[in-house]
């Protein structure tokens, strides 16, 4: 079940890096930083592909010890330096330099040739599978291990660091995902230090308990790196979120006062409410007599056409009457029913 859980995360994972790279590719509002958040992305879904068992499976070069354990590493390794990179780029004075040019993405290509030399000059008896959170005591495989999650943790704090700088900044959805993101970042350097302390109680903590122990962190690591990747998600996220629930208003709004508008259609042949283009026209094809009249106001209007006045609503101000062509007033002619409505609306 475990496992199941793991390759479910990893997929929902790559999916959602995949929409986010597409939404970047093609979006209507290209940023300079785009290529950046490209790379950072691409190589963090090669990282979570080689983590679903089917995926890696497939991959003759990953049966071989170890090599997964450095796609791992170096997807990883890029993808945070980067991210750390993007995350920092706006709170920087001065002229930036070029993101293949910075010193955390020469770091991490510097810490993944050394983890993949570490890992090479390891017999293959005593190479490790990362994803079965297997330590041995052998002394390169413990610094293929301390190192790259130092790394990890340097970079994933200097994230989360960054995220908590922009949430001051900005206001609104958009400083909610990025404090989002900066929760996924604080929770991926907790799960780098779990391992630090896996590794280091690998002889005294053998058991059962260690097992389940190290595979709750790589769960909880894939989770961290989930609600990461939802702060860069936040605003689709969010803009669907409050559509859906302005639709859910309108149809229970639509519900309330569509039968007391049929009723007053009824009573008054001459109210004419015209049909809206679009999504939002759906509510007009349903029912012809309705439109979006919403809350008091509504009922308000409702009591005008009916004759009643409004609890503590006093009667409109002479100009009203004079936009209206002297509707209302004595000797006047008598209004029609969209006239009191313009008159109750204004």
């Amino acid at each position: 079940m475990v496992t199941r859980l793991q390759s479910l995360l990893s997929a929902f994972l790559c999916l959602a890096l995949l929409a986010k790279m597409v939404a970047l590719r093609f979006g209507s509002r290209p940023t300079p930083q785009a290529p950046l958040l490209l790379t950072a992305l691409g190589s963090f879904t090669v990282a979570a592909l080689v983590g679903i068992p089917a995926v890696r499976a497939r991959l003759p070069i990953a049966t071989v010890p170890g090599v997964a354990s450095i796609i791992m590493d170096t997807g990883v390794s890029v993808s945070l330096a980067l991210l750390a990179t993007y995350l920092w780029t706006p709170l920087r004075r001065g002229d930036p330099v070029p993101w293949w040019r910075g010193r955390l993405f020469l770091t991490a290509l510097a810490v993944s040739g050394l983890l993949a030399a570490l890992m090479a000059s390891t017999p293959r008896s005593l190479r490790t599978d990362p994803l079965q959170n297997q330590y041995t005591g052998d002394w390169r495989i413990a610094g293929v291990y301390v190192i790259g999650n130092l790394f990890f943790l340097m970079c994933s704090g200097a994230s989360a660091i960054a995220c908590a700088r922009i949430v001051r900044m900005v206001r609104g959805h958009i400083a909610v995902g990025v404090a989002v993101g900066a929760v996924g970042m604080v929770a991926y350097a907790v799960t780098c230090v779990n391992r630090l302390f896996l590794v280091a109680g690998q002889s005294s903590l053998a058991g059962d308990w260690f097992t389940w122990y190290s595979v709750l962190n790589f769960v909880f690591t894939e989770a961290a790196v989930l609600a990461s990747v939802l702060g860069l998600h936040f605003t689709p996220v969010w803009r669907i979120t409050v559509g859906c629930w302005r639709l859910f208003d309108d149809l229970r709004v639509f519900l309330l006062l569509g039968p007391a508008w049929r009723r007053l259609t009824a009573l008054h042949p001459d109210v004419v409410l015209p049909g809206e283009p679009g999504p939002r026209g759906l509510r007009d094809r349903l029912d012809p007599s309705y439109r979006r009249y919403r809350r008091e106001i509504e009922c308000q209007d409702a009591l005008l056409l009916t004759g009643a006045r409004p609890a503590g609503r006093p009667a409109g101000p002479p100009q009203a009457h004079r936009r209206s062509g002297g509707a209302g007033l004595p000797g006047g002619p008598r209004p029609t029913g969209v006239e009191e409505l313009v008159h109750a609306a204004s």
